[in-house]
């Protein structure tokens, strides 16, 4: 049996999912209630948000959604708090506080996690504050991602 002119055609019309959008702690217009730092091996970019010890020194994002609804918040972070002591924080976002959200110890102030969360943001701009309720503060912030 021999075939000839055989083609392959696409009969999906499927679209790969959306990537990430990633907002790095150090870049504009994030803000960080302390120093941008890069002591700690294994951040992304160019450095990582390290908040000074107090309630209320928050590192805070401002995000583009393309449409309103329930999006995947992805916040890395290393807490390599003497103890193993976690670092909570309300996560704030579009001004309303949404969640107390608790950042482990991560073991070592080089051993980078991800947690993450779901948020509802509005089409366009929004914010996004961690606003740490200790006074250790919050863990070292890498970034945030919005899936």
């Amino acid at each position: 049996l021999f075939v000839d002119d055989l083609a392959l055609v696409k009969t999906s019309t499927d679209t790969p999912p959306p990537t990430a959008q990633r907002y790095e702690a150090e870049n504009a217009p994030a803000v960080c209630q302390g120093t941008i730092d890069s002591n700690q091996a294994g951040f992304s970019g160019t450095g990582f948000c390290n908040g000074n010890a107090a309630v209320g020194a928050y590192a805070q994002f401002t995000v583009n959604a393309t449409a309103s609804g329930t999006k995947t918040l992805g916040v890395r972070f290393a807490n390599g708090a003497s103890g193993g002591v976690a670092r909570p924080a309300n996560l704030i976002v579009n001004g309303s506080t949404v969640a107390t959200v608790s950042y482990e110890s991560t073991g070592a102030w080089t051993n980078w996690s991800t947690k993450t969360l779901t948020v509802s943001l509005n089409a366009g701009t929004n914010t996004i504050r961690l606003d740490p309720t200790t006074t250790p503060g919050l863990p070292n912030v890498d970034y945030v991602d919005i899936g």
